[in-house]
């Protein structure tokens, strides 16, 4: 059978074409949060690296649609793939009604947190949803065991969820979370300053330094890295992980790492302010036409680069595999034995 794609049933590619009219509209909604919020700026390029992931697996997607994979099992239906449908068809329908109010509430009173949140959710329901449906026969007629179906299916995760991470989700939480981030900075920061013998008085999210005073602000919780650098591993995970629990490891380790490097970050800077002053923080060190940037700005940038180098670094340990041993040559070509001496 010829791999042409338009041998492709319509209702797939009609299924196709309101995926895409969705996640435009989805885009639509986050543009606010990405032209407006500085943390979430990285969003911009979360469509770019849908359509590289849809694309990497563009082949696979299509071996399967048109049933040119090496897989010949048949379904043999039963109540298990019977109640995965029928809860998928609810979902189906419960994540258009979700994606459908978000989408009312947005139209009505403009941005908002949670219609952002609902919509995405309903998106990524949606998404996962109609991927499964169309997984039930493929051009051939072939109805691919339930297995497969669900292996199909979480092919798209990360172009279904993504979009949970560029804005919605976290800005949702966002507040509670940055509190969070910087109380948990400035304890440890504080704790490592008196650890080390250093004159430092703490008060909520203030550092009192002898040449100044250090605020642990919004900017300063580690929010952006956070959203950045789990966006990053996932995209990784995606791309380079068959695993689900390397790529759920890997964006944990994704977290981790913001963390940590961010708690760096502000030791870095408040060890700058206590010999310096306060104000070194706000000086520019790079200059450009119409601005620059300062150190405490600089240093944001580079804690999400090194993260995401660290990552990438990474990736080798999780594809690490111990390679079975080789066979046993002797056993499938013993020696001939020596001829006997005459």
């Amino acid at each position: 059978m010829s791999s042409n794609s338009s041998q492709i049933d319509p209702w797939t590619k009609a299924s196709g074409l309101l995926i895409l009219l969705l996640a435009a509209f989805v885009c639509y909604d986050q543009y606010y949060y990405w032209s407006t919020q500085e943390d979430y700026s990285f969003g911009f390029i979360v469509p770019l690296f849908v359509a590289y992931v849809l694309h990497e697996r563009w082949p696979i997607i299509k071996n399967y649609l048109l049933g040119l994979g090496k897989s010949k099992a048949e379904s043999k239906g039963g109540l298990l793939t019977s109640g995965i449908s029928f809860i998928v068809a609810l979902g189906l329908i419960f994540s258009f009604l979700v994606m459908i109010t978000g989408g009312a509430m947005r139209v009505a009173q403009g941005p908002a947190n949670l219609a952002s949140l609902m919509i995405a959710v309903g998106f990524g329901g949606a998404f996962m949803g109609i991927a499964y449906i169309n997984s039930g026969e493929d051009a051939t007629g072939r109805h691919p065991p339930l297995k497969e179906r669900l292996g199909f299916t979480f092919i798209f995760l990360f172009p279904a969820l993504v979009w949970l991470i560029s804005a919605p989700m976290v800005m949702y939480l966002d507040s509670d979370v940055k509190l969070i981030l910087m109380e948990w900075v400035s304890i440890i920061v504080f704790n490592v300053f008196d650890f080390l013998g250093l004159s430092i008085v703490r008060e909520g999210n203030t550092l009192m330094l002898p040449k100044g005073v250090v605020g642990v602000a919004d900017a300063c919780s580690g929010v952006r890295s956070l959203t950045g650098c789990i966006f990053a591993g996932s995209f990784l995970a995606a791309v380079f992980l068959d695993k689900f629990w390397k790529k759920f490891l890997l964006i944990a380790t994704a977290m981790l790492l913001a963390f940590l490097t961010n708690i760096m970050r502000s030791l870095f800077l408040t060890g700058t302010a206590y010999a310096k002053g306060s104000e070194a923080l706000d000086e520019k060190i790079f200059t450009f036409v119409g601005g620059g940037i300062t150190l405490h700005d600089f240093t944001g940038y580079a804690v999400l680069g090194v993260t995401c180098i660290l990552l990438i670094m990474l990736l080798p340990i999780f594809n690490f595999t111990i390679a079975p041993p080789d066979g046993d040559d002797d056993e499938e070509y013993p020696l001939a034995d020596p001829e006997p001496e005459s």
